[in-house]
């Protein structure tokens, strides 16, 4: 009788155990990821590009249009010959306002970062 009893038990936490991680899963990973790589390879539509004070650095920001489901974001790359570096990538922002704080420094939507010690921000990483 007691070892069946401890059966049951043992067998009712390990569903509750599996029910907790499927919902832990389903609830908080999956939709953090779905968000993430759902920003990956979207069409993106030009905003304004901007050039440090000193003609240095060159940025170009972009709206992503990720469809539907996903709301916008906006990136600003800088840009360097043909190549293009992602340095601000930001959800839930349709617009970019950059100012030059100097040469160096630059303001993005509010999000300052210095070019010079190759910051970058992204929301994922916040």
């Amino acid at each position: 009788m007691k070892k069946t009893v401890i059966t049951i038990i043992s067998i009712i936490l390990g569903i509750a155990l599996v029910f907790s991680l499927a919902m832990l899963i389903r609830n908080y990973i999956i939709p953090v990821l779905t968000i993430a790589n759902s920003q990956k390879n979207v069409q993106e539509t030009f905003l304004c590009s901007s050039e440090s004070p000193d003609g240095k650095y060159n940025l170009e920001a972009y709206r992503t249009e990720p469809g539907a489901t996903v709301d916008y974001s906006v990136r600003v790359y800088m840009i360097n010959g043909n190549q293009k570096e992602i340095i601000y990538n930001a959800y839930h922002e349709s617009e970019a306002k950059i100012d030059w704080v100097d040469n160096t420094i630059v303001s993005i939507n509010g999000k300052t970062l210095d070019m010079s010690s190759g910051e970058t921000y992204d929301w994922r990483k916040e």
